[in-house]
């Protein structure tokens, strides 16, 4: 009685392999877990051992579809395999059609012989004499089935016709193809791969030790010494060196398949350590950059947008785009466009004056990534969030500044991923982050596996954005046109403003292939839809920074106060009345040898914020420091600016130390960039030939009417209309009846006295004038009379 439940709950135990029942423990990512609650299809776990000893344990909400098919799941407290799927159909098509015709020819056998109901056959058709369960055993139908199939002209064995029944059984139409036809060759060939591993180990040990890499012959030369060093009690014996001893044609032909070459051995090497993105068969295979919400993870890279920009001072410049990116969700939540000069000047060795990113853009792009982007004028319904598939109406009850905001979502990073470029890792963009709470996390050197996804978009941005643009250069100089340079330019502000366009109306509204929702894992989704698919499990709260936060963010500059202020590049910053003679002299900051700490914008120099750590408490320690020639500049300005005026002061002759007339320099250069370039002007620095501007629409010149049979105007013979003599509250406010009501026009001017203008010629001593105007001026205007206004 006892075997009969036991063979039962065997049987039973592959079907409820893959279920989960409350308080299991299960493996999933290399820990143990508790199941202690189902909440639909979620699963509530419990850390029962950590993967590390003394790592936190937190418990974990997901969803039960995930657990299961993990890879490394199994449940430790029963000893049920994990079921498995026969062969999916569509690799059986996937088959040569000869093959497949003889596995269905067999799979018509064995239903045959395990008396299995056949297609298009009636079930009450009795079966066979030779294959009737009831009155023949099994053996004695594989043996009858033998024996048909050996007089129809294919002898078979029935052996054989028992090993096809049984294949059947556990793997379907599959079980019934010939294996020879489902093997698949490996990248190796006929190579052991003991020697692909020696390839890799190589490369691996040149990269680790910093060398340069060689030829091919030379890595064959080394693949050889280490094989006959490793296994020289295999090489005596030809079997077994069979695979390890190959031919220099055979060692070529499989690094060629591996995609060695001597010019890229170490990349390729790299990119194998790296391994597969969803590879975690093997210990140590790096895992597929994931995220589960929005901001768990973000990329942030700078690369050349391949476009030529007008530049601020009129030259053809270049431009380079810094853009973060989520991974959860793939938006582009902050972006920026700055100009790449690379030019040298003539024989002198040294950069042209100008920039590339800077630690303070790469900085603005962070910042960008907690607050709304604000919808333009001009742009098109579809850009604003309203519309969109964002949760508009939640996102606004939890943050007002939504309001009029584009449709891109605001995700706050927890952890950046930087690569080892100079503005990221700079002081100033660490000290930024961590202020902000984010996580900064550097690359891998040589290891583009670890931004791949920024990386990929870049290519998209290029392909989407930046190829469809007038000035579009191509990243290989042998594919670029020759007549770029000629071709309508953009201002770097309006380009800013295209990608911004570009990436509310096409990135974020174009479906991924790598967004999927746990609700319609069929359907691709669109950046903005996977945001609102994974907020509602994190929520989201505003991080709208105070003043004093924003101002930490800024570039931070050490300096001497003195009498005079203090000074930030060739600038003086100073407030009146001795309002900073509480920080003269030394900070007490020994780190800095007594100078004090300042922040300030390198876009709005015109102010900087000095921070006294010596303030009271409850007090602002900030002190706001104007420039003290900024009242001459009434135009926007910025650090750049200022620099290209200094450098025009200089070249012609003027001192470092005149900063009112670098500022008076500054001025006139910003009135002639507002102008743009003219025909013949000569702009500072070098300057190409012709500069092609956007194309606009010229509007008609205003005509003259008086321009032809008009003689030239004589001041001297003009003369002015005569004042009223009398009053004009005698006019209008008199309390006498009104005069002339029924008088014409020409009646009641006759009867005002005074108004007949004088005759041609000199005036004569009875005349009426007695002030006579001066040529040319009004009557008024002459020595000793008064306005009629100022009477009054």
């Amino acid at each position: 009685m006892s075997a009969a439940p036991r063979h039962a709950a065997d049987a039973a135990a592959p079907a409820a392999a893959d279920t989960i029942a409350l308080g299991d423990t299960i493996r999933f990512r290399g820990a143990d877990w508790v199941v202690t609650a189902f909440h639909g299809p979620r699963l509530f776990l419990d850390v029962a051992k950590p993967v590390e000893p003394g790592e936190p344990a937190e418990p974990l909400i997901i969803w039960q579809t995930a657990v299961t098919s993990a890879p490394d799941f199994a449940v430790r407290n029963r000893a049920a395999p994990r079921s498995t799927l026969p062969g999916r159909i569509g690799e059986f098509h996937a088959l040569p059609r000869d093959v497949r015709k003889a596995a269905e020819k067999w799979e018509r056998h064995v239903k045959e012989v395990l008396h299995q109901q056949a297609p298009n056959v009636p079930a009450t058709t009795p079966p066979k004499p030779a294959f009737d369960p009831k009155s023949r055993t099994l053996r004695q139908r594989y043996q009858a089935k033998a024996d048909q199939l050996t007089q129809a002209g294919a002898p078979v064995s029935a052996a054989t016709v028992e090993r096809k029944c049984a294949a059947w059984r556990k793997e379907g139409l599959m079980g019934l193809v010939d294996k020879r036809h489902l093997r698949t060759a490996t990248s190796h060939g006929r190579v052991d791969g003991r020697v692909v591993d020696i390839v890799w180990e190589i490369l691996d040990d040149e990269r680790a030790r910093g060398l340069s890499p060689g030829t091919l012959s030379r890595l064959i030369d080394r693949v050889e010494q280490t094989i006959r060093a490793r296994y020289a009690h295999l090489l005596a014996d030809p079997k077994t060196a069979r695979g390890l001893v190959n031919s220099p044609a055979t060692f070529y032909r499989l690094l060629e398949r591996l995609g060695i070459t001597a010019e890229n051995a170490h990349t390729a090497a790299a990119r194998h350590a790296a391994g597969s993105a969803i590879s975690s068969a093997r210990p140590g295979a790096r895992r597929a950059t994931w995220a589960r919400w929005p901001g768990e993870l973000v990329q942030i890279d700078t690369t050349g947008l391949d476009v030529l920009v007008l530049g601020d001072d009129g030259r053809v410049i270049s431009v380079e785009l810094t853009i973060a990116i989520c991974v959860a969700t793939r938006s582009i939540v902050g972006s920026l466009i700055v100009p790449k000069r690379v030019g040298r000047t003539g024989g002198t060795g040294r950069w042209l004056a100008g920039r590339a990113t800077r630690s303070f853009d790469t900085m603005q792009v962070v910042a960008q990534t907690t607050a709304p982007l604000p919808a333009r004028p001009g742009w098109a319904p579809e850009t604003f969030m309203e519309g969109s598939d964002l949760p508009f109406e939640d996102l606004l009850a939890a943050d007002p500044r939504f309001a009029g905001a584009a449709a891109r979502p605001v995700i706050k990073p927890e952890t950046l991923v930087v690569d080892h470029g100079s503005p990221f890792i700079s002081a100033d963009f660490t000290r930024a982050c961590h202020s902000l709470g984010i996580e900064v996390r550097e690359a891998r050197l040589r290891t583009a596996a670890d931004k791949a996804i920024v990386e990929r978009a870049m290519r998209a941005v290029k392909t989407g954005f930046s190829q469809y643009l007038a000035s579009y250069t191509h990243h290989r100089l042998d594919l670029r046109g020759k007549r770029v340079r000629k071709q309508p330019l953009w201002t770097i502000p309006q380009l800013q403003e295209l990608f911004e366009q570009w990436v509310v109306l096409h990135w974020q509204q174009t479906p991924h292939g790598a967004l999927r929702s746990p609700f319609t894992p069929g359907l691709r989704l669109t950046p903005n839809q996977m945001y609102a698919a994974l907020v509602s499990l994190r929520g989201y709260r505003s991080t709208a920074l105070a003043e004093q936060e924003n101002r930490k963010l800024l570039p931070a500059v050490w300096v001497r106060v003195s009498r005079k202020g203090f000074q930030i590049n060739n600038r003086t910053y100073n407030l009146g009345r001795g309002k900073l003679d509480p920080c003269r002299g030394s900070s007490g900051i020994t780190a800095q040898q007594g100078r004090w700490e300042v922040h300030y914008s390198p876009d709005h120099p015109e102010v900087a914020w000095l921070f006294n750590h010596r303030a009271e408490p409850g007090t602002d320690p900030w002190i706001e420091v104007p420039f003290i020639h900024r009242r001459l500049l009434s135009d926007r300005w910025t650090e750049e600016t200022w620099a290209e005026a200094l450098n025009i002061h200089l070249a012609g002759g003027g001192s470092r130390r005149d900063e009112a007339a670098i500022t008076r320099a500054t001025a006139k250069l910003l009135r002639d960039l507002a102008v743009g370039p003219t025909p013949g002007s000569a702009s500072p620095g070098p300057r190409p030939a012709t500069v092609s501007r956007p194309s606009r629409p010229s509007l008609p010149s205003p005509a003259k009417p008086y321009a032809a049979d008009m003689p030239p105007l004589d001041p001297d013979t003009v003369r002015p209309f005569r004042t009223l003599d009398r009053p004009a509250g005698e006019l209008f406010d008199t309390p006498e009846p009104v005069r002339g009501a029924e008088q014409t026009l020409e009646d009641f001017l006759a009867s005002l006295p005074g108004l007949h203008p004088p005759g041609p010629g000199p005036a004569t001593p009875g005349d009426n004038n007695t002030n006579p105007a001066p040529p040319g001026g009004l009557p008024s205007d002459a020595p000793g009379s008064g306005r009629q206004g100022d009477e009054q």
